[in-house]
């Protein structure tokens, strides 16, 4: 079988939000598709933009594209209760103020890997590793 996306680049928001059982690499497993699923199924007609075969598995990614689905679905229900009717006008200010939001909370995160003593203390010569941790949550530090 093969693992298959229709995100460029491998998975991201379109098969984190699809309803498809995920691969461990995050991609969806051809041969699994779900009914209620209209990206992946070959009768949907939609072009596929990243694969691999399963054997070639990278199986890394998968805890990535969930937690991007958590995301969207929190950003959406934002946004379904700032907007009038579930189906209403979104404004661009709300999206960028959850998009703002969104990264003070990776920044928050990334900081508090980066200034916990904890860690410090416990890693003494790997600090650079959780620091490195912290620079692929929070890339905008480093800039």
């Amino acid at each position: 079988m093969t693992h298959i996306g229709r995100s460029f680049g491998g998975p991201g928001h379109i098969e984190a939000t699809c309803p498809c059982d995920l691969a461990p690499c995050g991609l969806v497993d051809a041969g699994n598709v779900s009914d209620e699923c209209d990206q992946h199924p070959t009768t949907a007609g939609k072009t596929m933009r990243t694969g691999h075969a399963a054997e070639d598995c990278p199986e890394m990614g998968r805890d990535v594209v969930v937690a991007l689905a958590k995301v969207l679905r929190a950003r959406q229900a934002i946004v379904d209760a700032a907007c009038e009717e579930p189906e209403g006008f979104h404004s661009l200010a709300l999206l960028d103020a959850i998009d703002d939001y969104g990264r003070a909370v990776s920044h928050l995160n990334a900081e508090r890997i980066r200034n916990s003593k904890r860690l410090r203390d416990y890693t003494d010569d790997h600090m650079s590793d959780c620091n490195e941790a912290a620079d692929e949550i929070d890339p905008e530090v480093i800039a």
